[in-house]
């Protein structure tokens, strides 16, 4: 597919829009498209028969055949599996679709500011906090997939260390036996139990999107034998680690180091298929009571995934 305008062009140049696939990722990008770039979205395509005749907040999903009666200056591809993008770009060529018409969402990293949810604006608004009070400490991230919110830490703290801590490989084979373990029904039917997960990633990948590299320090591994040696304090840390295990391991390494007025927040408390989010920090917070003699003050962040804990000033 010959493409001879880049990317950007495309996005300034594009007023109508379809959005090739309606899954989690091609709703996330409906508001940030009509409300931060001032596109209309004409429609969703999508392969599943299921969907087509229904709509997402009004806008009709139809069938990839459906392209050649639209009116549109853009299809974007907003898909995160390298195989789809291709098996999708196959099937626009066989739509005679221009490349020029064709846009790929996730493989380039600019992009993935569409992606800007509630929880990436709570960070936004904290960071400033952060800095408007004075507040010292380093930030860290503990399971960084494809550095998609590692990249926002690294932006939204210009002056402080960030600490990247992820296997890189996916789940620890011990770490996906222990949540099984625990019976949760929805966890053990999910993707996260029975698909190889998290894995198509790594450090060079993720340090291209990085502002500023330099102040970006990896640690490669299984948590939390990789923080052995870490000493600093830190005044933000994002832990996205889904599973029981590492998630309650990083509570226990890292409050006793978040520096006053700091916070830590957990992404997936509120999902259901991963129920070990929440059962680390019940734990954690049964063992903070027992050693303080107070519990920890906790606040929803508003995207129906994330909770935060935050520490006293």
């Amino acid at each position: 597919m010959g493409v001879n305008m880049t990317n950007t062009d495309k996005m300034n140049t594009a007023q109508k829009v379809v959005i090739y696939g309606c899954g989690l990722y091609g709703r996330g990008l409906l508001f940030p498209l009509i409300c931060q770039y001032g596109k209309t979205v004409i429609a969703y395509v999508d392969k599943d028969e299921k969907l087509w005749g229904s709509d997402y907040r009004g806008v009709p999903v139809k069938a990839p055949e459906e392209l050649k009666q639209m009116d549109y200056d853009l299809v974007l591809i907003s898909v995160n599996h390298p195989v789809m993008i291709e098996e999708i770009k196959e099937e626009l060529r066989r739509l005679d679709v221009s490349g020029e018409k064709v846009c790929e969402i996730m493989p380039d990293i600019r992009y993935l500011d569409l992606f800007y949810d509630q929880r990436i604006y709570w960070i936004q608004d904290y960071a400033r906090w952060i800095y408007e009070k004075g507040i010292q400490g380093n930030v860290a991230e503990c399971g960084v997939f494809k550095g998609d919110s590692a990249k926002f830490l690294n932006k939204f703290f210009p002056d402080r260390k960030l600490y990247l801590f992820d296997t890189f490989e996916g789940f620890s084979d011990l770490d996906l036996k222990a949540e099984k373990e625990l019976g949760n029904e929805e966890f053990n039917n999910s993707v996260f139990a029975n698909t190889p997960i998290f894995d198509e990633t790594s450090v060079s990948f993720v340090m291209k999107k990085m502002t500023y590299p330099g102040n970006v320090i990896v640690k490669k591994g299984y948590f939390p034998d990789s923080a052995n040696g870490v000493e600093d304090k830190f005044c933000f840390i994002n832990l996205d680690m889904d599973l029981y295990v590492p998630m309650l391991s990083a509570l226990r390494f890292f409050w006793d180091k978040v520096e006053p007025g700091g916070a830590v927040i957990l992404h997936d408390y509120f999902k259901p298929e991963l129920p070990g989010v929440k059962e680390a920090v019940a734990v954690f917070e049964k063992e903070h009571l027992e050693k303080e003699g107070h519990g920890i003050n906790k606040v929803p962040v508003g995207d129906g995934c994330s909770i935060v804990l935050l520490k006293d000033m």
